[in-house]
């Protein structure tokens, strides 16, 4: 039987006159404790939570039931209290380069790649570095703006930069040209809405056809062959708001299967929280950070392009390319490989999702 939480306490339920032997329950970190009880009301013999509590957590609207705890899910709770976890470690999903920081960042360098991932995931754009499997566009002329009478924030310089940067490489990889291939995804509800009027005014009526425009929240769970996240906040007074939450950061980037392309302002995310000045180090490290003036149009210029042909690399430079990898990141958010958390390894890992309720949970803040 599958079922959602909620509706595991309707009538239809109610009339199973016997508990369920097993009930496994999908995202388990994104659901409050109540939600979670639901489906075992009828009582089950064995219960399994399966879920990422450094992924998105459950939305709670009211600040007073988050301050007493509500929005913990029953799996972080199991997990705090010392119930053994098993860490689903092999993930099929990213290029290697794009597993690379999430898992030094977020996961103690716990992921590991499954067999031919690399291969599988290598793409014909990848020749350019700036089409890369990663890479970081810092947009230093950007600025962040707040509509009137919104808590949202949205940014037109990145809406024009990403608008530029996906017509460069549908026009140049037609096969790109579809909402089930690629994804722009933003933090705020505000910088979406106005990148699919964006959008609209080209394609039309076809613009949801074409690429799949939604939030941090709404994407949770989906995969893409290549994702832009645009992270909107550009300024000088050291605040980003809800984009630091590293949760939302870790959905946001691993989306893509083949290549993340992040947009944003470097200095100000250096500034705003440790986790986005990690990230722009290892863009910097990796030689994939590219600092974009206006117009930005002129940065896909068929001369600066061609200036970033990837050229074959030297036997030499895979060896210290590979000794890299080893490197970690940052101490990890969530660290699984604790002996007193995790009993037992499974290999297989998917990684599946302010705020903004009507694409899929979340609120805009100021």
């Amino acid at each position: 039987v599958f079922s959602t939480l909620s509706f595991s306490g309707s009538a239809l339920f109610s009339k199973w006159n016997r508990g369920f032997d097993v009930v496994i329950i999908d995202e388990a970190a994104q659901a409050v404790e109540p939600a979670i009880l639901v489906p075992l009301a009828n009582g089950c013999k064995q219960v399994f939570l399966v879920g990422d509590p450094v992924q998105l957590p459950a939305t709670v609207i009211s600040p007073i039931a988050e301050k007493f705890g509500y929005r913990m899910s029953m799996f972080e709770r199991f997990q705090k209290a010392g119930y053994p976890v098993t860490m689903l470690k092999t993930q099929y999903r990213m290029h290697p380069e794009i597993r690379r920081f999430p898992s030094g960042e977020f996961y103690a360098e716990s992921l590991e790649d499954g067999p031919n991932v690399k291969d599988s995931t290598r793409r014909s754009w990848h020749d350019y570095r700036c089409f890369g499997p990663f890479c970081f566009f810092n947009l230093h002329e950007g600025k962040e703006s707040q509509p009137s009478g919104s808590g949202s924030w949205v940014n037109a310089d990145e809406v024009e930069f990403v608008f530029h940067l996906y017509k460069k490489l549908v026009s140049t990889y037609p096969d790109l040209k579809s909402s089930q291939q690629f994804a722009i995804i933003s933090p705020y509800s505000a910088q979406v809405n106005l990148l699919k009027e964006r959008f609209k005014n080209t394609f039309g009526v076809d613009s949801e056809k074409v690429v799949d425009i939604t939030t941090v929240d709404g994407c949770q769970g989906r995969e893409k062959d290549v994702a832009i996240f645009s992270c909107v906040r550009a300024n000088e007074k050291k605040g980003i708001g809800f984009v630091a939450d590293f949760r939302r950061m870790n959905v946001g980037i691993t989306r893509a299967k083949s290549s993340v392309l992040v947009v944003g302002s470097a200095s100000t995310l250096r500034r705003g929280d440790e986790h986005w000045n990690n990230l722009v180090q290892s863009a910097e490290k990796r030689d994939c950070m590219f600092k974009v003036s206006k117009p930005y149009s002129s940065f896909f210029s068929d001369e600066n392009l061609k200036s970033m042909k990837v050229k074959e690399e030297s036997s030499a430079g895979k060896a210290a390319h590979i000794a890299e990898e080893v490197d970690t990141n940052a101490p990890a958010a969530y660290n699984p490989g604790d002996a007193e958390q995790v009993q037992g390894e499974v290999n297989d890992y998917g990684g599946d999702g302010d705020m903004d309720v009507d694409d899929g949970g979340g609120f805009d803040e100021d």
